[in-house]
């Protein structure tokens, strides 16, 4: 989605609007709908999905330990 604002769609660079979310398997989600290059050079954000409102159930400690 463009942005009228913004100076990367401006400029025609390649980028997303979305925040890329990081699991703890490093499968990477992005939060923009329509995002299909997960690539963490096209994100302005990432974080790890423990940091994530509410949380996600694989950065669970118990979860953690089970797979390691």
């Amino acid at each position: 989605m463009r942005e009228l604002d913004c100076s990367c769609c401006e400029s025609a660079i390649d980028h997303c609007h979305g925040t890329l979310v990081v699991h703890s398997t490093r499968r990477t989600e992005c939060t923009e709908d329509g995002c299909v290059d997960l690539d963490y050079t096209r994100h302005a954000f990432v974080v790890d999905c423990g940091d994530v409102a509410g949380g996600c159930p694989c950065a669970e400690p118990d979860v953690a330990r089970r797979r390691a």
